[in-house]
């Protein structure tokens, strides 16, 4: 088949699940109160949201690295930094960096790593250092919020089996996870984590469990794809838990009591962007409060919804690619007439 063809052809698929999934959409918003979900925090599937300019101190904690593979030899360059901004009725007043506006990356190296154990090696240093990080401003600043870049858990890949030389640093990580849940909840400290472009499946998969007719299609959804369908500006929908059994799911165990305390909705906050995942450390505050709240901080451009914090602690934390570039040729200087060796496909003399 020509490729002309073979590109309409998913053009006209993808265009068919997206009028499925809108069907569906508009038969839940027609049905709401109609259907119980019973594994959701609260009554109703979708809850207005009024944005509330922000008031009070806001951390976001993020990091960067880069990556380079050499003959034998993976180098992990990263940096991690958080950002407080401080508001009154919405209008920025104070802003401070931690450690600082530009920390000195920090540089790990290993060599004989298998390509699963490599994604291992950098998950695992970055969450120890962005996590490090996030307890430090804790400590030091009392936020009223802490915004984290993604989840507030770590993912299924990031956990090594028994016989992996990375056990001991999730090891590491998971006690630090542990600190940053017992250090929130200690000062009062709403945790939140903020996904950009989310493609998790439990939403759906509760949606589908309490309307069996549209499994099938929802299947083949993502969680924010169909939701930029369901949501409406200024929507959010019900609270639910990240896990349906945090004691049998197989990281969140690893969390002990703060499995369970880990929950989630989702919020379109402007008519022009897609949907947002939160994730947030059960407190005192209320669900509709933390909602609010967010949706105040991500109501700053019509197309693009995305706390100003957190977008200035990822353009603080990105590693270009010339600091990178100078590190290798720095450490291969040191080296001496002993350079590193690079990957077969970046050393052929030919195209």
């Amino acid at each position: 088949m020509p490729l002309h063809d073979e590109l309409l052809n998913l053009a006209r698929d993808y265009l068919a699940r997206q009028e499925q999934w809108s069907s569906i959409a508009q038969r839940l918003r027609f049905n709401l109160g109609k259907i119980t979900y019973p594994e959701a925090l609260e009554a109703d599937l979708l809850y207005k949201v009024k944005p509330l300019p922000p008031n009070g101190t806001f951390a976001a904690v993020d990091g960067g690295l880069g990556t380079e593979e050499f003959h034998g030899l993976d180098l992990l360059v990263l940096r991690a930094l958080a950002v407080q901004f401080g508001y009154k009725d919405g209008e920025l007043i104070s802003h401070v960096y931690s450690p600082s506006r530009r920390p000195e990356p920090i540089l790990q190296a290993r060599t004989g790593l298998e390509q699963f154990e490599k994604l291992r090696f950098i998950s695992l240093y970055r969450l120890k250092a962005e996590l490090s990080c996030a307890i430090e401003v804790m400590q030091k600043h009392n936020p009223n919020y802490l915004l984290i870049d993604g989840s507030l858990a770590p993912l299924v890949s990031d956990k090594p089996p028994e016989d992996s030389q990375f056990r001991a640093l999730y090891g590491e990580v998971v006690e630090l996870y542990r600190l940053l849940y017992s250090t929130a909840a200690s000062k009062n400290i709403n945790l939140v984590g903020v996904t950009k472009d989310s493609r998790g499946r439990r939403f759906l998969d509760m949606l589908a469990k309490s309307n069996p007719e549209s499994a099938p299609a929802l299947e083949h959804a993502s969680d924010t794809a169909f939701l930029d369908l369901l949501l409406q500006e200024g929507e959010r929908t019900f609270v639910f838990r990240y896990s349906a059994h945090p004691t049998q799911n197989q990281v969140l165990k690893d969390l002990g009591e703060w499995g369970s305390r880990i929950l989630t909705f989702y919020i379109k906050p402007v008519a022009g962007d897609r949907p947002l995942r939160i994730e947030f450390l059960a407190a005192a505050t209320p669900f509709n409060q933390i909602a609010e709240v967010m949706a105040g901080l991500c109501h700053l451009h019509p197309h693009y919804a995305y706390p100003a914090v957190l977008i200035e602690a990822d353009l603080r934390a990105a590693m270009e690619g010339e600091e990178v570039e100078q590190i290798v040729a720095d450490l291969s200087a040191r080296l001496g007439r002993k350079r590193f060796m690079p990957l077969r496909r970046n050393s052929r003399p030919f195209r």
